[in-house]
């Protein structure tokens, strides 16, 4: 009795000692399922915004993709001077003036011989059937339906558009020209326009700044200096008769020391001004060419098979005094080789090979900014004031365009789709270069006030035309739909998609036809059209569409 009774009451202290741990055991069971439930939540949280965020972009990809069919149609009708049916002929519409008839320069570019020059629609003033004939083909300006943004909204996605005429722009490979007199020249050229770029602003370069960011951009396209000191680029262009690799992207002159991202791209400041880039007053992509399909080639066993590749003269095979000067005068320049006529174009590129031969480094006075017209000859044969009245010239009303458009019978339905396309304010027509003749017209450029030399300078290195685009497409993903800018150059808050690609305009026997020669790509700013006199800007409205 003694023993059971000693029993019972040592009992309950053992199952009370128990208890607190059957407590903590709950709770760390109870812990581990809100760890496990929590873990879940945000798996499951991240994988839904990273796949909503994969399926923006590729909506944002699609409406770029969608709208840039719309401006590169725009493109293609300009050379052609028809409209399309349906959505791009209301786009055309009255608001884009067809431009005159004009004949192109008389010289054929920078160390091109005068004569050789084709226009847009392929007839040069040599040849069979344009042999003694004025060259009748369109010129290329702002007042074009391809120089208009536009704004097209998908869904919740407002996708814009610019275009940049590289015609308008200075070729960096003339500078890798054979004629060591030419190559000095182009270079002096390079400095003048390079220390005018940003002449508005406190961060503009002089002379010793730009000579010192050209000499190291000559030392960067040395094929010695690239394998010793500088690293070669994936896509490069080595010539076995040159010392010299060229440019495959203008983007390359980023890796040099002096040139920097605020250098290179446009800069929006503060004061709603844009102080142009490098990417606004030099190009590469003035000198197209074909090469024909050799052993390296996937396709060298196959006679019909395509070139395929244009881009650069340095990226097809010509050496540097050909491609900085065009050579493109001979019966090669239909191919861009030497003669080769085994090279056919296959599908939409059928006949292209036969087209129109690349305009080259002529300077289209209709688009080139301020600081390349000023850069292309010495202050004391084109002085700041003629510079100026040239572009006053191109920035006065055209009357005779403004009768026409307000004379114009339209569609309420195409109105109303230009309108919110293109906005209800529509701009006046401004004047433009149909013709070299045209430049006498200007105050200062008449015949009797330039001397003799810069009047044959001035037809030896400007045009009217363009052939080479760079197109882009800008889409924004509004959160919110009331948003309006405040700014100019303002954009939506929220991700944006920027996608650029280059193109050549070709015109053959089967119509107008465009070749990429840089594919669509990302690019991480946007890009506006930099007025002449900004500083003289009206007021800033926002757009209104319908």
């Amino acid at each position: 009795m003694r023993l059971l009774a000693a029993s019972s009451k040592q009992g309950p202290k053992t199952r009370s000692g128990e208890r607190g741990v059957i407590l903590i055991l709950t709770m760390f069971v109870l812990f581990l399922v809100i760890a496990l439930i929590t873990q879940l939540s945000l798996g499951a949280e991240v994988a839904h915004q990273a796949t909503a965020n994969r399926s923006n972009h590729l909506r944002m990809e699609l409406a770029c993709r969608s709208t840039a069919e719309e401006i590169l149609t725009l493109i293609k009708d300009d050379a052609s001077g028809e409209a399309s049916s349906g959505f791009s002929s209301a786009l055309s519409g009255p608001g884009a003036f067809p431009g005159m008839e004009g004949m192109g320069a008389d010289g054929a570019g920078l160390g091109q011989d005068q004569g050789q020059g084709a226009g847009a629609d392929g007839e040069g003033g040599e040849g069979e059937e344009g042999e003694g004939e004025e060259d009748t083909s369109n010129s290329d300006s702002f007042e074009d339906g391809w120089a208009k943004p536009m704004r097209v909204v998908v869904d919740d996605i407002e996708v814009t558009t610019f275009v940049s005429d590289e015609n308008g722009k200075f070729n960096l490979h003339l500078l890798l020209v054979e004629d060591e007199l030419a190559a000095e020249e182009n270079f002096e050229r390079a400095v003048r326009i390079l220390g005018a770029m940003r002449n508005d602003f406190d961060d503009d370069l002089g002379e010793s700044d730009a000579r010192s960011i050209l000499d190291e951009l000559l030392r960067w396209m040395q094929v010695d200096s690239r394998y010793e000191e500088l690293p070669l680029m994936p896509r490069h262009s080595l010539d076995e008769e040159s010392q010299f690799t060229m440019l495959s992207a203008l983007e390359e002159m980023m890796l040099l020391e002096s040139v920097n991202q605020e250098l290179f791209y446009d800069q929006l400041r503060d004061n709603e001004m844009i102080a142009p880039g490098l990417e606004s007053i030099f190009t590469i992509w003035t000198v197209p060419a074909f090469e024909a399909a050799g052993a390296d080639s996937l396709d060298a066993d196959n006679p019909d098979a395509a070139a395929s590749e244009a881009g650069s003269g340095a990226d097809l095979g010509l050496t540097s005094g050909q491609a900085a000067e065009g050579d493109f005068g001979d019966e090669s320049a239909d191919t861009g080789v030497d003669g080769d006529r085994d090279v056919q174009g296959e599908g939409g590129m059928e006949g292209v090979l036969d087209g129109s031969a690349p305009i080259g480094t002529l300077i289209n006075i209709n688009t080139a900014p301020r600081a390349v017209i000023e850069g292309m000859f010495p202050s004391v044969e084109l002085t700041p004031v003629k510079v100026t009245a040239l572009l006053e010239y191109r920035n006065e009303v055209d009357e005779e365009a403004v009768e026409e458009r307000d004379t114009a019978e339209e569609e309420p339905e195409d109105q109303e789709l230009r309108e919110s396309i293109y906005g209800e304010f529509q701009p006046e027509p401004k004047q433009f270069f149909s013709s070299l003749e045209q430049v006498t017209e200007v105050e200062g450029f008449g015949a009797e006030e330039l001397e003799e030399d810069t009047q044959a300078e001035i037809q030896a290195l400007l045009g009217v035309q363009s052939d080479i685009f760079s197109v882009y497409v800008i889409a924004n993903r509004k959160l919110d739909p009331e948003w309006e800018p405040t700014r100019r150059y303002q954009e939506a808050p929220g991700k944006a998609l920027r996608m650029k690609a280059v193109v050549w305009r070709r015109t053959t026997d089967d119509g107008v036809k465009l070749i990429y020669l840089e594919p669509w790509h990302e690019v991480p700013y946007s890009r506006w059209r930099i007025p002449d006199f900004q500083r003289d800007q009206p007021p800033f409205d926002p757009p209104s569409y319908r």
